[in-house]
């Protein structure tokens, strides 16, 4: 299979993308809160498009067949697999087209998203895999043989972290207070995710899995979650972010199931 001479790994520099279309995809999928303006579905379909490019460059030379790679170009026309499914467990893929319009700045044109069985998709001989995150699957799952180890200056001295913790603990005043409650509420996430493994959600950030812990700051209720990043024998936490964040970055890989973080 040739890929095209230029390949954008943004999704909306490589093709218009009507919006009616994203309506089409929340009536096709399998149902999920996908938030205001389908906001968590937009962000899911950029980032994996953009892995899915960075995939498929890296591995299209080497690839024994077409439907070893996450994207497929065949007849002048592309098929993305978006790693959604249908209510029964169809896979679900974006087709495009070539863009008909001469002054279009995208080349292709997103022409729907189709479940596999569908007719438009018969054309192909070869369907696309799912993207991939995690070279290592070990990478998804919390070991609790591993320290966490916390650079607590540099994460409370990030601002765009002091605006996310909660209100009773910000200001000067309550610096001693909120070092604290950090450092309690590192060591009791710890604890648990050793206790259930499952509490530790993976996202994929900057080219590497992170995974998500829940942080309760202020009582039993998870306040923000804090990522870690596995190391050479250890865990460094990076940064906090709030629920939503967290939850809108973890649907990358898959959607989220644990209790702490689940939508909907």
């Amino acid at each position: 299979m040739d890929l095209p001479d230029t390949l954008a790994d943004d999704l909306y520099d490589f093709a218009f993308c009507p919006e009616p279309c994203y309506e089409r995809l929340v009536d096709l999928a399998n149902p999920e809160p996908w938030g205001e303006g389908n906001r968590v579905l937009k962000n899911y379909l950029l980032f994996s498009f953009k892995r899915a490019v960075q995939l498929i460059k890296r591995d299209h030379a080497t690839a024994a067949v077409p439907s070893a790679l996450p994207i497929v170009f065949d007849e002048g026309l592309c098929l993305f697999n978006t790693g959604l499914y249908t209510r029964r467990y169809e896979t679900v893929y974006a087709l495009f087209e070539p863009n008909a319009r001469e002054d279009a700045r995208q080349r292709w044109f997103l022409k729907g998203f189709f479940k596999e069985s569908d007719p438009a998709l018969l054309s192909f001989e070869f369907l696309p895999c799912r993207v991939r995150f995690a070279e290592d699957p070990s990478e998804l799952v919390f070991d609790y043989r591993l320290p966490i180890r916390s650079n607590i200056d540099h994460v409370l001295g990030d601002e765009r972290n002091l605006t996310r913790i909660p209100e009773s603990l910000k200001g000067e005043e309550n610096s001693l207070l909120l070092r604290r409650a950090f450092e309690g509420a590192v060591v009791e996430a710890a604890r648990r995710a050793a206790a259930n493994y499952t509490l530790a959600v993976p996202q994929f950030y900057n080219g590497r899995i992170q995974l998500l812990l829940p942080l309760c700051l202020t009582g039993d209720k998870p306040e923000l979650a804090l990522t870690i990043q596995r190391e050479d024998g250890f865990y460094s936490a990076r940064t906090c972010l709030t629920l939503d964040m967290a939850y809108n970055n973890a649907r990358l890989i898959c959607r989220p199931e644990s209790s702490w973080i689940k939508r909907g």
